[in-house]
């Protein structure tokens, strides 16, 4: 049976919310979880979406919504996420990332005709090498956010195993795109050459596989036009293969602003767990989903430009 209704977390996010918009567009039916406090929820759309009141930290709301919607495949999103946690962070991330996806696992199992479960995890789950990264290369959590996010793979594999509820999982490499949050690298740089103001950067040696966010909402889509899988818990990486450095990646930036502010490189120490290089090798995913980027490094800068600029001169009307 192909899928038609999809359940989704974490939709006030940036990957969610520009999900939601396509999947609707794609004729998809679709039914999110969303906490009542959250405060983005109303700037999403309200044709062709359900929205259930929730936390996924609470099974009973979890069950209750997902009993409710009763989807063909649920893509879960929500996450806490800290490059660096403190103390008190610790409890609140695990209760998120890995007792929210062991509630919506076992809700969706409880709950029956679920034909997919897709799982959102992360490129920092792999261990650091200046290559690039296959599914199968050697798993070293680089900070705890990346642990629980193996917890919570570990977790859809045992569901897939154990109980045969099908799972896929996507780990993501460095997102961008219009409407990403202001403290990732990308919007906190043009935010700050758009006030004149010059940012605060390490060295800027660091090479990353910026990903746009258009492409990795396809990958979401290719997943479910692809189900069902031969694998009981397939795992796909999801980037460019392209690396580039911070630093070209910044100067990009001000290039297509046209600012002529200092550029500090070295004001910022490097973090104990500095992410020096990550690549994706996208071969499994290009075989497996159909799936390739489409949107070079260029274009989805100044698209990322263009809609903040927009957005910025909004705000000082």
């Amino acid at each position: 049976m192909p899928i038609q209704k999809v359940f989704v977390t974490g939709v006030t996010g940036f990957i969610g919310r520009h999900l939601v918009r396509r999947l609707v567009s794609e004729g998809y039916v679709v039914g999110a979880l969303v906490r009542q406090a959250s405060p983005t929820s109303r700037s999403l759309p309200q044709d062709g979406v359900s929205y259930f009141p929730g936390d996924i930290r609470n099974y009973g709301e979890v069950r209750t919504a997902i009993a409710a919607f009763r989807p063909d495949a649920v893509i879960h999103l929500v996450t806490y996420y800290a490059v660096m946690h403190h103390a008190d962070e610790v409890g609140v991330m695990a209760d998120t990332n890995v007792k929210g996806t062991l509630n919506l696992l076992e809700a969706a199992k409880e709950t029956g005709g679920v034909q997919l479960f897709v799982n959102t995890s992360s490129c920092a789950v792999y261990e650091q090498k200046k290559q690039r990264l296959k599914e199968s290369d050697l798993i070293r959590p680089q900070n705890l956010y990346a642990l629980t996010k193996v917890q919570a793979e570990e977790a859809c594999g045992f569901y897939a195993d154990t109980f045969s509820l099908p799972s896929v999982t996507l780990r993501v490499f460095p997102p961008y795109g219009p409407g990403d949050h202001e403290r990732r690298l990308i919007p906190y740089v043009i935010g700050s050459l758009l006030k004149n103001t010059s940012p605060n950067l390490t060295s800027g040696k660091q090479e990353w596989d910026f990903v746009f966010v258009d492409d990795i909402i396809s990958a979401y889509v290719a997943v479910l036009r692809s189900c069902p899988f031969k694998e009981k818990h397939p795992i796909f990486n999801i980037g460019t293969g392209q690396p580039a450095s911070i630093r070209s990646v910044v100067e990009k930036i001000q290039e297509k602003i046209g600012s002529a502010v200092d550029l500090p490189w070295g004001s910022v120490a490097h973090r104990t767990n500095e992410v020096w290089y990550n690549s994706a090798d996208i071969a499994k995913a290009r075989s497996g989903l159909h799936w390739a980027p489409a949107t070079g490094l260029d274009e989805g800068l100044q698209r990322t430009v263009v809609w903040f600029k927009k957005h910025y001169q909004n705000e000082q009307r």
